[in-house]
């Protein structure tokens, strides 16, 4: 590579970091809610208005977001809007911009564990909006996730649970996907699970204030299952989830230990494109997933007991050698990558 083009790639990626903090910046103080509501083309002082922002930041800021070809602006250069077919993808996106926006909060700690005498490493459950960051993300396009998640590639799973089933979502978080379920399908029975107090008592709260009779939320530990959760599952849910872990294959058996024998596993994990760096340039996505997995899930694994710190950049190869680790033989596995989050990838496995 020319000296000259990787200059301009680092401007490139400098140019999209401005880009990024002027998009957090806009999300966080309100600005970018009056592009992501149906609207007219505005002026400087109408969006001030709207917003109760000051002219001469919003002057900036849009300056930036219109370089950017984020925000559009009329001929005359007065008048700014966002596309009606583009806000959806805006506001899709800026749920990922939470994450990075937690991601950059982290800088401190990751440079603190990158430190030979450092900590190994830290829980983003201790950090503040954690779990509604994460939770905020599924909602966004939850009957997606539904459907491309639970019932596409597996209708009998959809028939089951009008007739009734035992369901378990592991690390259920704030629980969208979980509890939209159980509201749907009232003759089958579900069980929100989760490492964390705090999501478990969050979950409570809302399964009381929906008066859903047909869920409950507990707090489990995949390495130490209650004993009458053995064999009791029809269906057994995680997203997301198994990476995080210290040992994500200890953690895949306990999946597999209270999967009934004719039940099916839904295990849905990030897999970048290759197994080592030199393939994983060739995945678009590759570098927002080192820089979630160096501040979020790498130091999330570490900080456990015997911690690996696998990471979200595992990669395919890597995730089916855990599940096989589990006792499910891949001819018993289908693998379907997400269609609109090709990043992530859903392991359909069965016992037999």
């Amino acid at each position: 590579m020319a000296a000259s083009e990787y200059e301009a790639r680092l401007s490139t990626y400098l140019n999209g970091a401005a880009a990024c903090l002027a998009l957090s910046i806009g999300r966080e103080s309100g600005l970018l809610k009056v592009f992501m509501e149906p609207h007219e083309p505005m002026t400087i002082p109408e969006i001030a208005s709207k917003t109760n922002l000051k002219e001469r930041y919003i002057q900036e800021l849009l300056g930036c977001l219109v370089a950017s070809s984020i925000i559009e602006i009329d001929e005359a250069s007065v008048k700014y809007y966002l596309p009606d077919e583009l806000r959806s993808t805006l506001v899709r996106v800026m749920t990922f911009q939470a994450l990075v926006d937690f991601s950059i909060q982290r800088k401190e700690d990751v440079k603190a564990c990158l430190k030979m005498d450092g900590p190994k490493g830290y829980s983003g459950q201790t950090f503040p909006r954690y779990g509604e960051i994460l939770s905020n993300i599924l909602c966004v396009d939850l009957e997606t996730v539904l459907e491309e998640e639970i019932f596409s590639n597996t209708p009998d799973v959809k028939q089951k649970l009008e007739t009734g089933i035992d369901f378990v979502e592991f690390g259920c978080g704030m629980g969208p996907v979980i509890i939209e379920l159980a509201s749907r399908y009232p003759n089958s029975r579900f069980i929100a699970s989760d490492y964390s107090p705090e999501a478990v008592a969050a979950v409570s709260k809302t399964i009381e204030n929906m008066g859903l009779k047909n869920i409950k939320a507990q707090q489990a530990d995949l390495y130490q299952l209650p004993d009458d959760w053995v064999g009791k599952f029809d269906v057994v849910y995680i997203r997301d989830c198994l990476h995080d872990m210290g040992s994500p294959s200890k953690g895949a058996k306990g999946l597999v230990k209270v999967m009934k024998d004719d039940g099916v596993l839904l295990l849905v994990e990030v897999v970048i494109k290759g197994d080592n760096h030199r393939e994983n340039k060739e995945d678009p996505f590759a570098i927002q997933f080192f820089i979630f997995s160096t501040t979020v899930c790498v130091p999330e694994s570490l900080c456990q007991r015997d911690g690996i710190g696998l990471g979200c950049t595992a990669g395919l190869n890597k995730m089916k050698g855990i599940i096989e680790q589990a006792g499910i033989p891949m001819s018993n596995v289908e693998i379907y990558p997400r269609k609109s989050a090709s990043f992530q990838y859903l392991f359909v496995c069965r016992k037999k």
